[in-house]
């Protein structure tokens, strides 16, 4: 009776994923190995020949806005994003399907040293998931923080590195994100002439200047891209939109939002995990997530302003969720103590 019960819950999360993962609603159901949302290289299209795609990997430091910048060229929120540092902690592909052509973004973890590894407690993905995504990519987008004044005039000494360790060459093109809060454009001009024209520079093929948060500059971006696509077979099917579950997704946003509503570093040491995910027949979704606190007193400043600050969690992590999945979501978060 549980294997049974088991395998229709699978059938319900698979027909969600192909309903909301999807432009066109009217799909039928099949069979849940059809949903699983890995590359797919013998997918088989009406026009096969015709078919293009492109492998971009986003690098930056940390809090540069890459996974900001690729929500907005795909259209979706699939990327978790916050105000703080080490938001993205593992790589994951992110899909935009256009006519003929499908962009596969990697979003990576920033960029960061050994030393910075250690002192940080982070996981080993910080180092190796931003080396791995390079090896597949056709093209390399480096994202500036331009309103960084501490860092804007010179490319991270650790990606500096790993673009340095490449075998082969791979195009690179320059994004400058946050111009739109940059008082002086002149510096953007300056910035240019220091990172992509001196001698020493390193060889980009083309500069971008965006606001990641507007979407200012994200069309031309992406357009751009889609005109770079070369002739090959698509690795997701038109309806996928992320190689991550809804698991993943739902679980990413939720810790997301606590890293923007809580102090300091108490968020980077809760447990998000899904507890519940019930996708409906009209296609929304309630889903159910429970958040276990270190302590008791963590528990407090979480559910700080009689339960106020854990409710506009809640909402906010709704909202992005129906951008991502493109219907409503019910979201309830459990808070709980380790001890």
């Amino acid at each position: 009776m549980l294997f049974k019960i088991e395998n229709y819950a699978i059938r319900l999360s698979s027909r969600f994923l192909r309903r909301c993962f999807s432009k066109n609603f009217d799909v039928q159901p099949a069979d849940v190995k059809e949903f699983v949302s890995h590359p797919n290289r013998n997918f088989l299209s009406t026009c096969q020949e015709c078919e293009k795609c492109l492998k971009i990997a986003i690098l930056g430091a940390p809090n540069a806005g890459k996974s900001t910048l690729i929500n907005q060229l795909i259209k979706r929120t699939i990327c978790p994003t916050s105000s703080k540092v080490h938001t993205t902690q593992a790589k994951a592909d992110a899909v935009y399907s256009e006519g003929n052509t499908q962009l596969i973004f990697v979003d990576t973890p920033g960029v960061v040293s050994k030393s910075e590894l250690k002192q940080y407690n982070l996981a080993t993905s910080f180092q190796k998931d931003p080396k791995t995504s390079l090896q597949a990519a056709d093209i390399i987008g480096v994202i500036q923080d331009s309103y960084n004044i501490f860092a804007r005039n010179k490319i991270n000494s650790n990606i500096l590195q790993l673009l340095k360790d490449l075998d082969n060459e791979i195009p690179m093109i320059l994004i400058f994100n946050k111009v739109d809060i940059l008082k002086r454009k002149d510096i953007l001009l300056h910035l240019i002439t220091i990172l992509a024209k001196s001698k020493n520079s390193l060889k980009f093929a083309d500069v971008f200047m965006i606001s990641a948060l507007t979407g200012d500059g994200v069309d031309d971006l992406r357009t751009y891209l889609l005109d770079s696509a070369k002739p090959r077979e698509w690795y997701y099917k038109r309806h996928v939109y992320s190689n991550q579950t809804c698991e993943d997704i739902i679980q990413q946003t939720v810790r997301a939002k606590l890293l923007d509503n809580l102090p300091q570093e108490i968020p980077y040491n809760m447990q998000v995990k899904l507890e519940h995910f019930d996708p409906s027949p009209d296609d929304s979704v309630s889903a159910s997530v429970s958040v276990t606190c270190s302590t008791k007193r963590i528990c407090g400043i979480l559910l700080k302003f009689k339960g106020n600050r854990l409710r506009n969690i809640a909402r906010t992590a709704e909202e992005e969720l129906r951008h991502a999945f493109r219907t409503s979501v019910k979201l309830k978060i459990n808070v709980q103590s380790a001890k």
